[in-house]
């Protein structure tokens, strides 16, 4: 086979530059004469992500394809940190981005799963009040486009930028509670009554009809005839005096005279 290059990082300071090739090596050059200094060895799948430190020189982040995550120290050539991304039940889990954090202290990762992997120094308390599934229940629900090609939701047939904020949810659908509601913009400030979605019993892919939030409304709301929020009612008025519109045109159309003479009145 022959060996191509899949990524290409300078350090900090530009005087090395360290390339990843598809036969699972990092090799570190110098920037001004090209020599090679050292080759990586530690990977066992291809690499996408080379990410210098901010400020330390010496220091390159590697991660790959084969769920292996290493600091290195490229100007002794020698790894300094490592970490393998295993998944209980499912195999590892290839990471996809890397960024470090501007003090050079954290970096986080994102995998082929979904998860968000955050490392540094410190204590991990403040990431303690997320919880481990979060998912906005909006995000599978189908689109349409309307006549004139307007993305919409297809449940609440309104544009997606005009809905209410979204409610938090985990893998299955099932809300979370009002505390992790409020992390949701849009919601920091709303009454406890307000963060508690409708939910309602819906079919799967496959015929498994699972509980799911299916609308803004609170069942107690619904009862009052009280609407949601301020936004829904500001949207169901747009769309009735769109409605309104398009009748007294289609009105003004079916009135008009067919020889052309005179001018149509408007309902």
């Amino acid at each position: 086979m022959k060996p191509k290059v899949t990524m290409i990082a300078w350090n900090q300071n530009d005087n090395y530059v360290v390339t990843a090739v598809n036969n699972h090596l990092l090799k570190v050059w110098n920037s001004c004469t090209g020599q090679l200094l050292h080759d990586l060895v530690g990977h066992a799948d291809e690499v996408f992500v080379l990410e210098t430190h901010p400020f330390d020189s010496r220091i390159m982040l590697s991660a790959g394809h084969d769920g292996n995550v290493f600091i290195w120290d490229i100007t002794k050539g020698t790894k300094t940190k490592h970490y393998f991304n295993m998944i209980e039940g499912q195999g590892h889990g290839a990471v996809f981005d890397c960024k470090f954090s501007p003090d050079g202290q954290h970096f986080a990762c994102t995998d082929s799963h979904g998860h968000l992997l955050i490392f540094g120094f410190g204590c991990s308390r403040p990431y303690e009040k997320i919880p481990d599934q979060m998912f906005f229940h909006t995000d599978y629900r189908p689109l349409i486009r309307d006549s004139n090609n307007y993305v919409l939701d297809e449940q609440t047939q309104q544009a997606p930028h005009l809905m209410p904020p979204p409610f938090l949810v985990d893998v299955d659908g099932n809300p979370h509670p009002t505390r992790y509601q409020r992390l949701v913009p849009g919601r920091e400030n709303c009454a406890d009554e307000h963060l508690i979605p409708q939910l309602g019993y819906v079919a799967t892919s496959d015929g498994e009809v699972v509980e799911q939030v299916i609308g803004q409304q609170t069942v107690d709301q619904e009862e009052q005839g009280l609407e949601p929020s301020i936004l829904d009612g500001m949207i169901r008025q747009l769309q009735l005096e769109q409605d309104q519109r398009t009748g007294a045109d289609q009105e003004s159309a079916s009135s008009a005279p067919q020889n052309g003479e005179g001018t149509p009145r408007r309902g």
